[in-house]
């Protein structure tokens, strides 16, 4: 994921405000790069705290100014720098507290009392959870729901990409550009129309004057797992994730610009 964005910036001078994707690329790595880079993760966060019966660590409550977690009983959880990493502060609480507690079947099954792993970055993780009670976090997966998720049912059901027919990786990757190719020339031909040309060289002047739209198009397959918003011609605004591909296409349609063909 950060591979493709950090690319995007880099090919195309973009600056994205956010970056949307699903629960998958929720992880604590690229929620940190991207936050630190000035732009906003819309990303679902995995939720590994509700696979047991029982208490989730968002029922304990964080005393910065004491570094001390607060269980639901009102006991204190401190830290146990012998069971911390680099990457994550352990806390636990006393056994003689929790033995006598009577929420205890409902918290932790341990002799040594219960106990909460925080990272390093929980700041930046609580933050980027804010986001998703916010009108802009809910329209942002609206609309990758709208435009990206159908790209790869189309995908599946009428262009075979249910399963790859080449193998290794660069083989794969360019059977997927060029289905994603496909698509985008689709949506080109559908915006703009097939039309007719009424001079014999009109055909060159037409290839010539969208060359760069279908460039762009053909550069940038779209991704299902989240998009950058730039914008395109006027105001064409379109999920991107930008490829350096086909550059050959350059010299074609820089020889169709003066190419004139006798009448």
């Amino acid at each position: 994921m950060l591979d493709l964005v950090f690319r995007t910036c880099f090919r195309w001078k973009l600056r994205p405000r956010q970056v949307t994707g699903d629960r998958k690329y929720g992880t604590e790595e690229n929620i940190v790069a991207l936050e630190t880079q000035h732009m906003r993760a819309y990303v679902a966060l995995p939720d590994n705290d509700h696979r047991t019966t029982f208490f989730s660590s968002d029922r304990f409550r964080y005393v910065a100014d004491r570094d001390v977690y607060l269980c639901p009983a009102g006991k204190e959880l401190h830290f146990a720098p012998w069971h911390s990493t680099e990457r994550s502060l352990r806390y636990r609480a006393y056994g003689s507290d929790c033995h006598s507690c009577p929420l205890k079947a409902q918290c932790t099954t341990g002799k040594q009392g219960r106990s909460l792993c925080r990272s390093v970055d929980e700041e930046v993780l609580d933050r980027v959870r804010s986001y998703h009670e916010t009108e802009a976090y809910k329209k942002a997966y609206r609309k990758r729901t709208v435009w990206v998720e159908p790209l790869f049912a189309e995908g599946k059901d009428w262009h075979g990409m249910r399963r790859f027919r080449l193998r290794r990786l660069w083989r794969v990757n360019s059977e997927a550009l060029m289905r994603a190719a496909g698509q985008n020339l689709k949506r080109l031909l559908k915006k703009r129309g097939w039309g007719r040309c009424p001079w014999p060289e009109g055909a060159a002047h037409a290839a010539c004057s969208f060359r760069y739209d279908l460039l762009l198009l053909l550069c940038q397959p779209l991704e299902s797992s989240f998009w950058t918003v730039s914008c395109i011609g006027v105001s064409k605004s379109c999920g991107i994730l930008a490829y350096s591909y086909i550059n050959s296409s350059i010299d074609f349609f820089n020889k169709l610009l003066s190419f004139t063909p006798q009448v």
